[in-house]
């Protein structure tokens, strides 16, 4: 379902006043949460030095002594910055809306604008755009050109459509980020292969994982008016005529329940997760989130 242009304007928002002050907001409660979760706690190996009297003997390295032929400890230190990787669905699934916004356009700016926060907070940001593949990619890393690589990379509509495929990208993230690092993962949630679940405890092993789930309100309620509707699947093009009262009340308790599974998945994890709608505000539950965060943490 490729799209020709997007209702999309990243760089201006660098200056509209209310969200700069809401950015500045949310740079400040990240500054809290992830000093607490990665600054004060994370370690990082930093080299060996020879092992002196008094040293931890369980920090002994024993294979680099015996190569070195001298007793060598492991040196480590905290790390001095938060490594932040994005990861956005820009797949079918995404390219539909009952609001102004596109699910992906709505998406576009919560991330371009929680990606400025986190640069503004002194920690370095990535992002992984995919679909059934990558489609665009970068380390993280810091200053004012990630914004406008970030900004041109999300107003690419070639960028966009195409089915979904977490294991193949989550794979690819695998071999691609090698420092600690949080990854924030940002979809719908919607068609995803059997066994997803996997894939989202393979990532919180290995890094800090937060879920942020986009949806329109279509997704969730069919409207009150009309008799029957045509829906059709945004992979397999099928469609089909719906009655509205008949099958409302059934979809409606069926994507309660596959939302409540969504977060189960994360929080089995023990992982991050939150739910946004695209007739809301976004950057005030990402604040409210993360202040809780930091709250738990303390």
């Amino acid at each position: 379902m490729p799209i020709k242009k997007l209702d999309l304007q990243l760089i201006p928002l660098l200056h509209a006043t209310d969200i700069r002050a809401k950015r500045k907001v949310l740079s400040r409660t990240l500054e809290g949460a992830w000093a607490a979760l990665m600054k004060g706690h994370g370690m990082e190996f930093a080299g060996f030095r020879k092992y002196t009297y008094g040293d931890d003997a369980s920090r002994i390295d024993w294979g680099a002594s015996l190569r070195a032929n001298e007793t060598l400890v492991r040196e480590f230190e905290e790390y001095k910055t938060v490594n932040t990787l994005i990861m956005l669905d820009m797949s079918d699934t995404m390219l539909f809306s009952s609001q102004k916004k596109l699910k992906a356009e709505y998406a576009a700016e919560l991330v371009f604008n929680l990606a400025v926060s986190i640069l503004d907070n002194g920690d370095s940001v990535g992002y992984v755009l995919f679909n059934s593949q990558v489609v665009a990619k970068t380390l993280p890393s810091v200053g004012r050109r990630v914004v406008y690589d970030f900004a041109t990379a999300l107003s690419n509509p070639n960028h966009y459509g195409g089915k979904k495929d977490l294991k193949k990208v989550v794979t690819t993230v695998d071999l691609l980020l090698k420092q600690k690092a949080i990854i924030i993962l940002v979809s719908d949630f919607i068609g995803f292969d059997v066994g997803w679940e996997k894939y989202i405890r393979m990532m919180s092993e290995k890094f800090d994982l937060i879920g942020i789930m986009i949806r329109d309100p279509r997704d969730r309620v069919f409207p009150e008016t009309g008799s029957q509707f045509l829906l059709e699947d945004p992979f397999s093009e099928e469609r089909i005529h719906v009655d509205i009262g008949e099958y409302r009340y059934l979809f409606e308790e069926t994507v309660k329940k596959e939302e409540l599974y969504v977060k189960s998945v994360f929080e089995t994890a023990k992982s991050g997760f939150l739910s946004l709608s695209t007739d809301g505000d976004q950057l005030t539950p990402i604040i409210q989130y993360f202040r809780k965060r930091a709250a738990y943490v303390k």
